[in-house]
């Protein structure tokens, strides 16, 4: 290997970028490469020399931890993700969002699939980043009560920041992090949130270097700013705008059913028949919608393909014979 390789102002630049991408906390990090967390925050910070003068040993410790546990994000970027209506609204969202610090509100029909999406065209933005480009967008998961604190930590740690910490400290510790930076936090399943989770991220909006913030999640979440308009106030003028995904669409569902299934013998009746199979009845503002559920479309063209894998053994098998 190049010596000009491992120098260690190299691997610091490689291991800051690979807490970024993969939302590994520095704590973990260290824990896992067999260092004490002290060591390795000397070392990312150039003052590794103060302990000891040789770094070959945690510069290679560190490069081989990188090239054994690779990022998972090309997984999520090379399968395939169609062009529907509500891909495109999202990563128009995004897009806006990058532009200036704000804050969304996006409601998605049930089975939009808005979860893969999200984590697809995030996956999507942060490994096509230019070097030296710092526009991030991190997804953190809402689950339901949730605290201040916690949620803090998920964020923390998403973004590669201490994570184990005081909510003062994890936000210090944020705003030290992304000086200078473009960051968007997308919050799935954002109903799940009270009034003082909001109230604590808001500062993240509030202060510099201010990322923007998008609450996405089911029409509850609409519900729950109605119901807390007053309380919520100072977040609710924030709110640049509230944007509801575009439920997925009969033509597009057969356009996919085609995509993955292009040797399957599939007629109009029969994709008609495949489409009625995912649709689900869900009850919002009291009333009974339809919608296409992506994930029950997914799980029917799963099961044709077994189908068909299955038809083709015999016949494999006979012409080995």
């Amino acid at each position: 290997m190049n010596p000009n390789q491992t120098t260690p102002a190299r691997v610091q630049r490689l291991t800051a970028e690979y807490l970024n991408r993969s939302g590994m906390s520095h704590v973990d990090f260290a824990r896992r490469l067999g260092y004490a967390y002290s060591t390795v925050q000397a070392f990312l910070s150039g003052k590794y020399d103060l302990i000891r003068k040789d770094t070959g040993a945690i510069s290679s410790a560190v490069l081989l931890f990188i090239e054994q546990n690779p990022l998972d994000t090309d997984t999520l970027v090379s399968h395939n993700i169609y062009e529907t209506a509500t891909v495109k609204v999202m990563r128009g969202v995004f897009a806006r969002l990058l532009e200036w610090p704000q804050v969304y509100l996006v409601y998605a029909p049930p089975g939009s699939g808005k979860t893969d999406i999200a984590r697809h065209l995030i996956a999507q933005h942060n490994a096509q980043r230019e070097a030296g480009q710092k526009s991030f967008i991190f997804r953190v998961y809402c689950r339901s009560r949730i605290t201040p604190r916690d949620l803090l930590r998920r964020i923390a740690a998403v973004c590669g920041s201490e994570a184990s910490t005081s909510i003062d400290r994890a936000i210090h510790n944020l705003r030290w992090d992304f000086k200078g930076a473009r960051v968007v936090i997308y919050f799935d399943e954002a109903q799940h949130l009270d009034i003082p989770c909001f109230e604590t991220v808001r500062e993240l909006l509030d202060e510099d270097p201010r990322f923007s913030l998008c609450f996405a999640g089911s029409h509850e979440l609409d519900r729950t700013f109605a119901r807390f308009a007053g309380t919520l106030e100072q977040l609710e003028r924030r709110i640049s705008d509230k944007v509801t995904l575009p439920a997925v669409t009969a033509d597009e569902a057969a356009g996919i059913l085609r995509s993955e299934l292009p040797g399957a013998a599939l007629d109009s009746s029969h994709i008609r028949q495949q489409i009625e199979l995912a649709t689900i009845s869900v009850r919002v503002d009291k009333k009974t919608r339809r919608y296409i559920s992506i994930g029950r479309l997914m799980a029917a063209i799963r099961e044709i393909r077994e189908g068909l894998a299955a038809q083709a053994e015999p016949e494999t098998e006979g012409a080995a014979t």
